[in-house]
């Protein structure tokens, strides 16, 4: 299969469990949303650059571990563990940014952050409860994760890293939008696009890996 079968499979199966999600097939999503992860994470095995080693061995392991919180997440009793899962698998996005420049600190990138994901908690704050210290060290590491990503952007010269940016722009806003919808306000539509941001984001963190892509 090539890669661009592959993809097209990959967004047949987010799909599948983006409907499922809206029309409330649970069976199904439980299915289709833990395997559509399955699919991008495998992008960095049957595709591989064989480049960069510690780069993708990290994004792959970044991977294995959204995979554990997706499946976690299913169960609302389970939350917080997913997010502990979510949490590890920035911390090596973090490691494998870390391994192509060192740490950068591009300043107007870290301003705009922090005042974001400032605008997120103090919007979900009043609903925290005792998840107050968690989301807050949750949120600590996503701004780490996405500075560190953008840096990698802004200062790429390689095409595989050129995507980066958006990745790790798309995951932080899905992650705003899962706390908007389940500690300030619910709305509708709000299932779509959490996944949708999300799956885009680990596609392109997964395409970067991949023959394609390096060079």
């Amino acid at each position: 299969m090539n890669q661009k079968l592959f993809t097209a499979l990959i967004l047949l199966s987010a799909l599948l469990a983006i409907g499922a999600d809206f029309f409330n097939f649970q069976v199904l999503f439980f299915v289709f949303k833990p395997l559509t992860t399955i699919l991008i994470g495998s992008l960095t095995f049957l595709f591989s650059a064989h480049i960069y080693n510690n780069y993708r061995g990290r994004i792959q392991w970044g991977l294995f571990f959204c995979l554990i919180g997706d499946v976690l997440l299913l169960f609302p009793s389970f939350f917080v563990f997913g997010l502990s899962a979510f949490l590890i698998a920035h911390l090596f996005f973090i490691a494998a940014f870390k391994s192509q420049q060192g740490w950068q600190w591009p300043p107007k990138t870290g301003l705009i952050l922090v005042l974001f994901a400032a605008l997120v908690l103090v919007l979900t704050a009043p609903q925290l409860g005792t998840l107050f210290v968690p989301v807050i060290l949750y949120m600590t590491v996503i701004v780490l994760m996405s500075w560190q990503g953008i840096a990698l952007r802004l200062n790429a010269d390689k095409p595989s890293f050129k995507a980066i940016g958006g990745a790790v722009s798309l995951f932080l806003i899905s992650d705003a939008l899962i706390a908007l919808d389940k500690f300030y306000q619910s709305f509708a539509g709000s299932g779509i696009l959490i996944l949708s941001t999300y799956w885009v984001a680990i596609f392109l963190l997964a395409h970067s890996c991949t023959k394609k892509e390096a060079v």
